[in-house]
């Protein structure tokens, strides 16, 4: 394999395959562009809520990586251990260097189960339960078929996450999940650590309602600081009154904190936070003009979400071919996403805006409504649209 690339992409996830496959199209870069990813499988992520409540098949949610790396484009299975981005190189795992000429940054968010306190070693048992891991997901299914009564807990952490609404999408299946079975004696509730439901007032008016309506206890700025799983305890630090509370539970499901990658936070690509730093709109690095960045490891102020990457795969080839050739960056990317939410078995809702906090629906009808279509969208189009579409570069 050689040692020198025109295009280095770090990452093989939605945001990596996306770019490949639109930048191999190019008849100048074909076997000209590298992905280097350490995974062997690539998830379709969004459809795992669905499993976590027994409505998809875990199976059905990934493929062998190789088969989704575009053709023109070479793929090599190792992890990142250093960027140097005035050298222009990348140092992997077994100590190879491989140099570029420009580099894409798409390296997704990192988990940190590690930073609650017990939770690692009780994951999977003890009726504690994750929806963002593999290997988890079909544990979270086991244990809403056998609770009973209790507390039902999902929690979402202060700090940005993936699939920003999942925690939500989750309870409002649980909660159809126990009225058909006839359970009654089980409390839900969200333990949030954010100050808000959401960041658009149209769609947290509709959660609002949504809790109201299921009865669904919710406190924010509480944050889960420590699992107990023998005794079956949750602890939550709650930010505004600075108390800790511990709160018993039949069920817990957690989104744990996230963060950047550690790989970015060491290196000088990195914002004060971690992030990487990139222009809201090109997507360029601010300080490197060969280097972009595109997905969740960035720092761009939206939620981080597979519709956002698939509006942003549309504009850093432009941007970045448009760098190839000294030309303007013309295209820009205007902070558009969508929060497809699950809100029972068959229904659903869908948040679409952008950088304005304001509501950009590209349907017909008020998104903010529960709708059988939205459900099938989200649970049969969206992975069509992913795998044929988006990963294809076709859309």
């Amino acid at each position: 394999m050689k040692q020198h690339y025109k295009v280095v992409i770090l990452g093989g996830g939605s945001g990596g395959i996306a770019v490949a496959s639109r930048l191999a199209k190019k008849v100048s870069l074909k076997n000209k562009i590298l992905i280097i990813d350490h995974a062997d499988y690539h998830a379709f992520q969004p459809s795992w809520p669905l499993v976590g409540s027994g409505a998809e098949k875990k199976e059905h949610t990934r493929k062998k990586m190789r088969r989704v790396v575009p053709h023109g484009a070479e793929f090599m299975q190792h992890k990142v251990s250093r960027i140097q981005p005035i050298e222009r190189l990348v140092t992997l795992d077994h100590g190879q260097t491989v140099s570029y000429d420009f580099l894409v940054v798409a390296l997704g968010i990192q988990l940190d189960f590690d930073q609650i306190e017990g939770l690692t070693e009780t994951l999977g048992k003890n009726n504690v339960c994750t929806n963002y891991l593999y290997d988890y997901v079909d544990y979270t299914y086991d244990t809403l078929r056998h609770v009973t009564a209790g507390n039902v807990i999902a929690t979402k952490p202060n700090s940005p996450i993936k699939g920003g609404v999942a925690p939500e999408n989750s309870l409002f299946t649980f909660h159809d999940f126990f009225h058909k079975q006839g359970v009654r004696d089980v409390k839900l509730m969200l333990r949030s650590g954010n100050h808000t439901l959401f960041p658009v007032e149209k769609y947290r008016d509709t959660l609002i309602e949504l809790f109201t309506q299921k009865q669904i206890d919710y406190t924010l700025n509480d944050e889960l600081v420590k699992v107990d799983g023998p005794r079956q305890t949750a602890t939550f630090f709650n930010y505004q009154n600075r108390t800790t509370t511990e709160v018993p539970f039949s069920m817990l499901l957690v989104t744990p904190p996230m963060s950047a990658p550690d790989i970015i936070k060491e290196s000088t690509l990195a914002d004060e936070a971690g992030w990487l730093d990139v222009n809201p709109f090109t997507l360029q690095h601010v300080r490197h003009q060969n280097i972009f960045g595109i997905g969740d490891c960035t720092n761009l102020p939206t939620v981080k979400m597979g519709a956002a990457v698939r509006k942003q795969a549309h504009i850093l080839p432009k941007n970045l071919i448009s760098q190839m050739k000294g030309r303007k960056l013309k295209a820009h990317y205007t902070g558009m996403t969508a929060c497809p939410i699950a809100t029972e078995y068959g229904e659903a809702i869908m948040a679409e805006f952008d950088y304005s906090l304001k509501p950009k629906e590209t349907l017909p009808f008020n998104q903010a409504r529960n709708s059988k279509f939205l459900y099938l969208f989200k649970k049969r189009l969206l992975p069509i649209m992913y795998w044929y579409g988006m990963l294809k570069g076709r859309s």
